[in-house]
């Protein structure tokens, strides 16, 4: 299964970025308990002897640098009782809508406890748009092949209305074969054919947006053409293509004319400025123009006035989410899932020390300019800031001001992409 395959990658990425002494220390823990991982040893130690990575240098912005800022929320929290689940998502809402950010993204999660608040991000973004007035709202994702595209057309009309133009849609394929219960057709075939299917949806639902008359068929097989209402404030709607990171989802993105969400979790920088080549290629030879095509980048967030102090803070909350992200793979057999109580712990820690150093932005505006600096140098147009990883509510609003300084120091003049 393709799926189990690339839970392996990504493990097997993570395993790679780290450092000499974790992965000594992750290999001898291993054996001790008979395991093994075939792609742990670095091809220098199997050479001769394992080196240290070198430390990462900081790097200060250029005046030049230009960054979108944008929230992100994908909670861990959705088996959790009580009131109050939605306060600080509608509290962000609120603060980036005074503050200029670039939009807030809602994602679209099913059974499961990671992400377990979204199950539909059309009605949290209707909430949204009734408590703000200028903040783009993005659905971060909607699962394409779950839905009839009608009704994905349908729903987004509505917030479109309801907040004045200001709806995008990042479309996702579905991964976990749970999901697909709620499909029209939950069959074996709708669940391996799921990507491309997602594409030719996505055109059926550009078409609704537009008014155009679109084929379906009722019960009885006759075929009618349908328009969806109600008819939406925009024009055309701007579409995004949610990739973990297949260079082919990039291509494909490219030839639809869309946009990109992507992640750094089970990506390095270099290979992932390769696959944003590739988008912008795949956009030019289509015939759409490469520079409106707009890539952004979730990247677990809190800034503060203190690396330290910021490392302290976030370590046990984004280890606690790195677990309950991990756990909801093990159904897959990944090779976390073999690991006991003890391997887990210490790739939870090295993981930890590999997002707090490289891929998350975490700690002081100066030391976050570094990652927004690599960045922008592989093409990445936008930083979507997923601020509810377990932390603190209040501590999270709070670290937004840092954020917002951080943000206007990558202020440029902001075009129309939504």
């Amino acid at each position: 299964m393709s799926d189990i395959a690339g839970t392996e990658r990504d493990l097997r990425q993570r395993v790679e970025s780290l450092s000499a002494r974790q992965r000594e220390l992750l290999e001898r823990r291993l054996q001790e308990k008979r395991r093994t991982l075939p792609w742990l040893a670095r091809p220098e130690a199997a050479a001769g002897g394992a080196t240290a990575r070198p430390a990462r240098a900081r790097r200060t912005r250029r005046p030049t640098s230009r960054m979108d800022f944008s929230l992100f929320f994908f909670s861990s929290d959705g088996s959790i009782e009580g009131s109050g689940k939605y306060r600080m998502l509608l509290d962000c809402a609120r603060y980036a809508d005074t503050h200029g950010y670039d939009g807030i993204w809602v994602p679209e999660r099913h059974f499961v406890d990671f992400g377990g608040l979204y199950p539909n991000p059309s009605l949290l973004a209707a909430a949204i748009a009734a408590v703000t007035e200028r903040l783009p709202i993005r659905a971060g994702s909607v699962v394409v092949p779950l839905h009839h595209p009608v009704r994905i057309a349908e729903e987004w009309s509505v917030v479109d209305n309801l907040s004045g133009g200001r709806v995008s849609v990042s479309c996702a394929s579905g991964w976990h074969p749970d999901d697909f219960v709620l499909a029209p057709d939950p069959s074996p075939e709708r669940y391996t054919q799921r990507r491309t299917e997602m594409f030719d949806q996505i055109e059926l639902v550009r078409r609704l947006w537009r008014g155009e008359a679109v084929p379906m068929r009722r019960p009885d097989g006759e075929t009618v053409r349908l328009r969806s209402m109600p008819r939406p404030l925009q024009p055309e709607l701007p579409v995004w293509i949610s990739s973990s990171g297949n260079v082919e989802t990039f291509v494909q993105a490219g030839k639809a004319g869309a946009h990109v969400l992507t992640g750094l979790v089970a990506q390095q920088l270099p290979d992932l400025g390769e696959k944003i080549a590739a988008y912008r290629a795949a956009l030019r030879d289509s015939g759409h123009d490469p520079e409106r095509g707009k890539v952004g980048a979730m990247v677990h967030t809190f800034v503060g006035t203190s690396d330290d102090e910021v490392r302290d803070l976030v370590r046990r909350p984004l280890i606690d989410y790195l677990t309950t992200f991990l756990a909801q793979q093990e159904s897959f057999g990944s090779t976390y899932s073999q690991m006991d109580a003890a391997e887990r712990e210490a790739m939870l820690n090295a993981m930890f020390d590999r997002y707090f150093d490289t891929i998350a932005l975490l700690g002081t505006p100066d030391k976050c300019e570094t990652l927004i600096e690599d960045l922008v140098d592989i093409g990445v147009d936008e930083v979507a800031c997923l601020v509810d990883f377990g932390v603190d509510d209040d501590r999270v609003r709070d670290s937004l001001d840092h954020l917002t300084e951080l943000k206007r120091r990558y202020a440029g003049p902001r075009g129309d992409v939504r």
